[in-house]
């Protein structure tokens, strides 16, 4: 157990204050690949582990940081913490760490270090500098989602409920489903999502498990069919489920008992958000929105990873605004 750095909180909560000077929507000096979403404070991660701190302006607060020197391959924030996982496949290695939100956040170690800890120490592994709590996860990490008592994670092992300090409250077998048994192992948990109904878990080929968060008790379960792999699952209270597809395609639920809606758009979608009733998304060369039904495209030169506030993150770390040609 990493214990936490104290900090000044008249300090931290200074950073929040807009100041006259201070850009909008300014940019980081990394590659980005997805935004992990709070209230007010969201987390930018990186290609090569980078994470950076920001309002809902696009303002950084504090300095971009490394924890740990491999990808970071999901997060979520709980509260005032954030919570990520790491998958180095060159070391084999898999790790989850929980940071405060509030305080600034430090580089971890080099990966020589990283290696050297790995490699050679069982009990006493490095982490992140700036954790509340860090574990080794002993099978690939899938996904991990919030909800309103801690959080839910899976591996290739299993799925996994802890506490929002780590302590575990459950776990269960990986969501099977008849119909799609034949992918097996090939077909991964792409969406763990709280709703009113339960906890729904989404995977690649269409299977949606809804079980009970309290215990993990199976609830619901049916197969989707979209003819496509689905990328990702946003969910909003208002706005139902909106289902990115690889390539050209998204589908719309309103429930999770309702038929596809499918809609061919122009490019695969990555990333999106529910604003003024439509869902807002952009991603590979393309921004779009759907209000009741109706589509509207734009091309866009680059590739949007992230989009907050009406705003599109590339993947070169700028900001654009959405559906603009960049």
């Amino acid at each position: 157990m990493v214990g936490v750095s104290d900090f000044n909180i008249l300090g931290i909560l200074s950073k929040l204050i807009q100041h006259p000077g201070i850009m909008e929507f300014a940019g980081v000096d990394f590659a980005p690949t997805r935004i992990d979403y709070g209230e007010n404070i969201h987390i930018i991660a990186g290609t090569q582990g980078e994470l950076c701190k920001i309002d809902s302006l696009g303002v950084e607060i504090g300095k971009t940081s490394v924890p740990l020197p491999a990808p970071c391959v999901d997060g979520i924030i709980l509260d005032d913490v954030w919570v990520g996982i790491w998958l180095d496949r060159e070391f084999r290695h898999a790790r989850m760490s929980a940071l405060p939100l509030l305080s600034d956040w430090t580089n971890g170690p080099s990966r020589e270090e990283l290696r050297k800890s790995i490699t050679f120490s069982e009990h006493d592994l490095v982490g992140p500098e700036s954790s509340i709590w860090h574990r080794e996860l002993d099978s690939e990490p899938l996904k991990i989602g919030a909800i309103s008592d801690g959080l839910v994670f899976a591996t290739t092992s299993g799925v996994y409920k802890i506490s929002k300090d780590a302590k575990e409250i459950w776990r269960g077998m990986l969501p099977r489903w008849p119909e799609i048994s034949d992918i097996g192992r090939f077909d991964r948990i792409v969406g763990i999502i709280e709703f009113s109904k339960g906890l729904a878990i989404w995977t690649e080929a269409g299977g949606v498990t809804v079980l009970d968060p309290s215990n993990g008790l199976e609830i619901f379960s049916r197969v989707i069919k979209m003819g496509e792999k689905i990328s990702k699952i946003c969910y909003s209270e208002v706005g139902g489920w909106l289902i990115l597809l690889h390539g050209n395609y998204i589908a719309t639920m309103e429930s999770i008992e309702d038929s596809p809606r499918i809609k061919k758009i122009l490019g695969p979608p990555i990333c999106a958000e529910f604003d003024e009733n439509s869902w807002f998304w952009t991603g590979w060369r393309n921004d779009g929105r759907i209000s009741d039904g109706e589509i509207s495209c734009t091309e866009r030169k680059s590739i949007g990873v992230g989009i907050l506030n009406r705003k599109v993150l590339t993947n070169n770390g700028t900001w654009s605004d959405f559906a603009s040609s960049d």
